[in-house]
């Protein structure tokens, strides 16, 4: 059981790496930066839930705080890199300003909410994480739903 745990974080991680860091190329249309934002938030996703995994994980004590610790770390770097790459395109018109801006809020609060957890594993406190990690749930949802409808306004 550990070891298909282990085994199921570390395919999440590259999942969410190869996304995360998967170049973006400058957008001319709406279309265009409407799928560069469902890009964005599909790896942003990935990083939420594989920190709300290794948090439930370190939790329960499945795993050790050093590799948590690290996991979370990447986790938090991997949202840093695709939220820095999205904001440097230049949204084409205003309804693409309003994506930028949604999704904008979106990833703060997944920066946010991994940092906490960071944290917290960083100075051993592992019996908080999964507690920590239930804000984390609603940005799951409010990312999914993002990537459903990208010009929806999120509740």
């Amino acid at each position: 059981m550990r070891k298909a745990v282990l085994v199921g974080l570390v395919v999440l991680i590259a999942i969410g790496l190869f996304v995360g860091l998967h170049p973006l190329s400058p957008t001319r249309t709406a279309d265009d930066y409407e799928h560069k934002a469902t890009d964005t938030a599909q790896s942003v996703l990935s990083s939420v839930e594989t920190a709300r995994l290794v948090a439930q994980v370190g939790t329960r004590g499945n795993a050790f705080g050093p590799y948590v610790s690290v996991i979370l770390s990447e986790s938090d770097v991997a949202v840093g890199k695709a939220q820095g790459v999205f904001e440097s395109i230049q949204p084409p018109d205003a309804s693409s300003d309003a994506m930028r801006d949604r999704l904008g809020r979106l990833m703060n609060r997944a920066s946010d909410g991994i940092a906490q957890l960071r944290i917290s594993a960083r100075r051993g406190e592992l019996d908080r994480l999964e507690r920590e990690s239930r804000p984390l749930r609603r940005v799951a949802a409010q990312l999914n739903a993002f990537i459903e409808h990208p010009m929806k306004p999120i509740r």
